[in-house]
């Protein structure tokens, strides 16, 4: 069994057991024994350690740190972020609804706002009452509808617009899968119902607080518990754990989605809802089951669970607006002591990301890096479309619709972010900040709305540009490419191209490589999730690919020397990984032009993490740990053993006949 040895970390015996992993009990009377110093790393015994030493040995975990030491600071762009809404909320004489009026009306309005003495928002008491009063079901049914469209808390029914994934990405209704329910997370009640002792508590407080008394509030609280057991207990735990959950999705016809909500006149819902059910052909779900034991629970029987649980959902949405002025409330307040400025900077920051994006696009890229983004994107196309030509184990048919689809995909960069039309928000109230936030959501909401029954478009912005990521969307055949992650070491004009190619290249391979792991490869070239396009020999192949690769992962690489990654579950990161370091080494013509590209792929993934977040990552991410996401792909990439002359006994050898490829 082969050793990485990739951060301090990583050598220390620990006795934690989790579940699905292998575990290492210590003996009661076990000795504490020294870490010893490692030498200094080899290129060809550990190339992550070898790349990220230095750095490793510096990075320090902060106050609640799990991990650190990354390429990337985060900090770099709060930074400028919060440096654009500070130069806007000094200003003045904004259009009306533009992206400066409404950043200055919220850094304004929350500054103003005293949220330990304003008391609860009359608009807001008067809910909880009205809620409270509700009789009969018809009722609950109308006041659920008008909270989803009102005060955006989801409806019971957990009707949403999504994308289709049968249809290319089209915005249609969907029957969203419960994961949990409030605090209640359905993959610990796997474990233990502890979280629904949290249902109950903050449902008999908040029902103490409208007047009733503490043994009927407790026992409403606790039926509201029963009600999310029903749930959960009717729930494809499948379908949960799911990190490609299309693979379950499905279409309802409008009568066969009456079929299931007997309990409700699904048409008058969606009139409350604000939607027009004559323009609903289809709609989306997850899990059928799931959905028919909510219509059970729709009943009189359980009315006053109900009208618990939306009081609850009411209550989280809006805690820190109400948490003041309801003393039943009062060990739910949360205080945060930094000062205004940065509470207020911090606020319009998250909350108000759409009409900061535009501003920061505008100011942190050029039309330079843009070209030479595009550039490279293309550059990386076309080492695929080598590799994919290439793949004589596939059919000729199978790579030409391979190609079709590498030839569709889109990319979206900050060239694509444009300003909201001011006429959007022009009717934007309120006279503080609860009012004026209100306002904005209903009006955002509005606009997603009118998305329904339109056809996806692959050149929308499907991520605020702020964010440090870049992502592929299979229904839409994109690749979002943000700002952020176009930032030292990840990219830099003044850096040579392989370098950019090993970082911000490496990032745009993987998620091209997406588009043909063994996740995401089930899309056509349209986007429409349809295993059948692919003929059932190609497909014969592939998963005789896959078993190979998740063995590969499995047998070869561990953390602590015990703990062995899934190979299952991160088939799909890992064949990115593979495709795209088989894509961007093809196009490195010389040794020095490599060296320069595996250097700066080491450094994309500089990252130290603790133990519990190391191992918490084994269990549930579909992404292999760092150290594994480095030294795996290369030790089964050929021209990394030609640029560093691995031999074997080395520490990043695989005999040959162990390797994998995505592509040869």
């Amino acid at each position: 069994m082969k050793r990485f040895k990739g951060m301090a970390a990583l050598l220390m015996a620990v006795s934690v057991v989790l579940s699905g992993c292998a575990g290492v009990e210590l003996p009661e009377d076990a000795e504490e024994t020294e870490v010893a110093e490692l030498p200094p790393a080899r290129a060809q015994d550990d190339f992550f350690r070898f790349i990220n030493e230095e750095d490793l040995a510096n990075a320090e975990f902060g106050y609640g740190e799990t991990a650190t030491g990354g390429a990337f600071d985060s900090k770099l762009t709060e930074e400028q972020v919060k440096s654009i809404i500070t130069e806007v909320a000094g200003g003045s004489g904004y259009e009306v609804g533009s992206e400066e009026y409404i950043i200055k009306k919220a850094y304004d309005l929350f500054y103003a706002y005293d949220f330990e003495n304003s008391g609860v928002p009359a608009e807001l008491d008067a809910l909880f009452h009205e809620i409270d009063e509700i009789s009969t079901i018809e009722e609950f049914l109308e006041m659920d509808a008008r909270l989803d469209k009102d005060y955006f808390i989801a409806n019971i029914f957990n009707i949403a617009a999504d994308a289709d994934y049968l249809s290319g990405g089209d915005t249609i209704l969907v029957f969203e899968p419960y994961k949990g329910i409030m605090d209640a997370d359905f993959e610990s009640l796997d474990e233990t119902y502890g979280p629904l002792n949290s249902l109950k508590n903050m449902g008999s407080l908040i029902l103490q607080q409208m007047g009733h008394e503490e043994e009927e509030a407790d026992e409403i609280g606790t039926s509201f518990g029963y009600i999310a057991m029903d749930i959960y207990n009717d729930t494809d735990m499948e379908v949960v754990k799911a990190s490609m959950p299309y693979v379950y999705f499905s279409h309802l016809t409008p009568a066969e989605a009456k079929e299931i909500l007997t309990n409700v006149d699904l048409d008058k819902y969606l009139k409350d809802m604000g939607i027009n059910p004559a323009v609903i052909d289809r709609f989306g779900v997850y899990d059928k089951g799931q959905l028919a034991a909510i219509n059970a629970i729709v009943t009189e029987e359980n009315l006053e669970a109900l009208k618990c649980w939306k009081m609850e959902a009411l209550a989280d949405e809006y805690k820190r607006f109400i948490v003041y002025g309801y003393d039943r409330l009062e060990r739910y307040r949360n205080i945060d002591y930094k000062p205004k400025d940065e509470l207020v900077l911090d606020e319009v920051m998250s909350s108000f990301m759409e009409q900061t994006d535009p501003l920061y696009v505008e100011q942190y890229y050029t039309q330079e890096m843009d070209d030479a983004l595009i550039s490279m994107c293309d550059d990386i196309r076309e080492g695929y479309r080598v590799l994919i030509s290439n793949a004589d184990w596939l059919s000729q048919s199978a790579r030409k619709g391979l190609l079709t689809k590498l030839d569709n995909i889109v990319y979206v960069t900050g060239a694509n972010v444009v300003r909201t039309d001011p006429s959007v928000y022009r009717n934007i109230k309120g006279n503080d900040y609860f009012e004026f936030t209100l306002s904005y959501k209903r009006l955002k909401a509005d606009r997603l709305l009118e998305r329904l029954g339109k056809p996806g478009d692959p050149n929308e912005v499907g991520m605020q540009m702020q964010i440090f990521n870049a992502c592929y969307d299979p229904s839409l055949n994109n690749i979002n490419i943000t700002v952020a992650i176009m930032n030292k070491p990840i990219f830099d004009l003044s850096q040579d191209y392989y370098t950019n190619l090993g970082g911000l290249g490496m990032v745009v391979a993987h998620e091209m490589g997406h588009a043909f792991d063994s996740n995401c490869i089930l899309f056509d070239e349209n986007g429409i999730y349809d295993p059948s396009w692919i003929d059932p020999a190609d497909m014969d192949a592939l998963l005789a690919r896959n078993e190979k690769a998740e063995a590969y992962f499995e047998n070869n690489f561990t953390v602590f020397g015990v703990y062995h990654v899934d190979g299952e579950q991160t088939l799909g990161e890992n064949y990115a990984d593979l495709g795209a370091m088989e894509c961007i080494t093809s196009l490195a013509r010389t040794q020095a032009d490599r060296e320069k590209l595996f250097t700066n792929f080491a450094k994309l993934w500089c990252e130290k993490r603790a133990d519990s977040a190391l191992l918490n990552q084994l269990e549930y991410d579909e992404h292999s740990p760092a150290v594994i996401r480095v030294n795996a792909i290369l030790s089964t990439v050929d021209a990394f053993y030609e640029t560093y002359d691995v031999k074997e006994g080395d520490g990043m050898y695989i005999a040959p006949e162990d390797r994998i490829s995505r592509w040869h």
